[in-house]
């Protein structure tokens, strides 16, 4: 049978294992992946569904389970990533017209049910070619919620006819109770246009591992709604490390945050900075955060009136 689909309860491959190889497996086979709740006004006969029961809320299980019964439904395929031994499960192989398992331990503790299972495996990530190490390396990291697209937009306007090579590297971490929503996927699609793909997401980075890029990076890009502020820790950050910050400025920016001195401000740009123009904003930079320390906080704090 050639499947005409595959059909994923998860679609976003950020956060989700099997939809990220339900990704990978539609590409391979030439079609294209689609949501399993929405389909179920469908047929699925000549579709993979390719899932974990388990991942599936109650309220959808129990709806998928509905719709298989109701008329007896058929599905053409069922890549099976896991055992969780339901009712829903059951009536998923007994209504497939073909049964695949991701390993040989899911085969064999369901070829009870079916014996024409085919046991399979779930392959890696691709084995990418080696990146080219980039003149200027850019790193921007902080809350996913926060990243905003419009001032890597006027960033990459700035550096379209620079002859040297760039590459923005995105680190974002989660608010307490987010999560990585597909809003966020397409902040950083739009930001991967605007560099022409010349864009390496990092997920979330530990602050030790944030320490040593910004050791490494050429310079620290981080843009905000009105402009930058003290409690902006991204900067702060990176201004300790000695690392040049390029941002956006207004009327309640510090003081201390002047252009071309101890920042450099997106809007009073016309060409993107040479590497020794950033090393020593980076340098004037590590200067006046010196003040700005949890010691220091700390002895602010600790002050008698």
């Amino acid at each position: 049978m050639k499947f005409d689909r595959v059909v994923s309860y998860h679609m976003n491959p950020y956060t989700c294992g099997v939809a990220r190889f339900n990704q990978s497996l539609a590409s391979a086979l030439g079609i294209k992946m689609y949501p399993l709740i929405p389909l179920l006004d469908a047929e699925l006969d000549s579709a993979l569904v390719s899932i974990k029961c388990e991942e599936l809320s109650d309220e959808h299980q129990d709806q998928l389970l509905r719709w298989l019964q109701s008329r007896n439904r058929t599905i053409g395929g069922l890549f099976l990533h896991g055992l969780d031994e339901s009712p829903l499960e059951e009536s998923l192989l007994l209504a497939a017209s073909r049964v695949f398992a991701a390993s040989r331990e899911i085969g064999e503790r369901i070829r009870h049910l079916r014996r024409d299972t085919v046991d399979l495996f779930a392959p890696g990530a691709s084995v990418c070619p080696s990146r080219s190490s980039a003149e200027i390396r850019l790193l921007t990291f902080g809350m996913a919620h926060k990243i905003r697209s419009t001032g890597y937009q006027r960033l990459a306007n700035l550096i379209a006819n620079d002859p040297r090579t760039f590459e923005l590297q995105i680190s974002t971490a989660l608010h307490e109770g987010g999560t990585f929503s597909e809003e966020l996927f397409v902040v950083n699609n739009e930001i991967r246009s605007a560099f022409s793909g010349r864009v390496q997401f990092l997920g979330f980075l530990s602050d030790d591992e944030i320490s040593h890029r910004l050791r490494e990076t050429s310079c620290l890009v981080a843009f905000f709604e009105r402009g930058v502020r003290e409690n902006n820790t991204t900067v702060l950050s990176a201004m300790a490390h000695g690392c040049a910050v390029l941002t956006n400025l207004d009327m309640m920016s510090p003081r201390w945050m002047q252009h071309g001195s101890t920042v450099l401000n997106i809007h009073q740009l016309e060409t993107f900075p040479q590497l020794p123009e950033l090393r020593v904003v980076g340098q004037r930079a590590a200067v006046a955060a010196r003040d700005y320390s949890f010691p220091r906080l700390a002895a602010l704090l600790n002050q008698e009136d």
